[in-house]
């Protein structure tokens, strides 16, 4: 059993949360992107993904997809739609649309940004700024299977329950690596999207317990 209690965000505490936040969150202080936030020293190449939050007669879910399994960087593995900067991106939600509209056919009008988590440092050397983005229903993704092999949902509260993720060790580089992981289903959820989901569950507790 977490210490941490679990939380059940509903839209307007996702509003309170993110209304007045700073616009340049600190990093994300998880020990696996410290570590390769020290290893790249500085070299890294800017990227942003989306949390698409929608509400359905369940409650609030978040659409998550599996990669490619012909991708260079995490084939296969659960993630939140997004990519690399691009020179013609304003800034990064521009990015972290773009990707969403070009992965899984979400229009930027059917978004509603809310604000930022603070930046995630990847083994592949990317910077990741997590965006938040309540989706307007209906939504029905239309995959581009060059990049994405399939989308799921899972209950936000499923994903704000810490009792669900655990905190693993493994070897990279003869160096000790930790990373966090949870299971839903048939599906493991695990390193930098389930460090996005921790440090979401993070920054949401510290709203409910106010």
């Amino acid at each position: 059993m977490s210490i941490h209690p679990a939380i059940r965000p509903t839209i307007d505490s996702l509003h309170r949360h993110f209304t007045g936040d700073v616009a340049n969150p600190p990093p994300i202080r998880h020990p696996e992107s410290l570590a390769f936030k020290t290893r790249f020293k500085g070299n890294y190449t800017p990227a942003a993904v989306l949390i698409p939050i929608f509400s359905t007669q369940q409650g609030l879910e978040v659409l998550l997809t599996q990669r490619a399994q012909h991708l260079r960087h995490h084939p296969g593995q659960i993630s939140f739609p997004g990519g690399r900067q691009e020179d013609q991106d304003k800034s990064l939600e521009v990015t972290a649309l773009r990707e969403s509209h070009e992965e899984i056919g979400l229009s930027a009008s059917q978004v509603r940004l809310l604000g930022r988590l603070g930046d995630y440092y990847t083994v592949s050397g990317y910077r990741v700024t997590p965006i938040i983005g309540l989706v307007k229903s209906p939504f029905q993704p239309q995959l581009d299977v060059q990049e994405v092999s399939r989308s799921l949902t899972v209950p936000l509260d499923f994903l704000m329950d810490p009792d669900n993720f655990i905190l693993q060790e493994t070897l990279y580089d003869n160096e000790k690596r930790h990373y966090y992981s949870a299971n839903y289903g048939d599906d493991t959820i695990w390193g930098v999207t389930a460090g996005i989901i921790v440090a979401l569950y993070e920054a949401l507790a510290l709203s409910h317990l106010d």
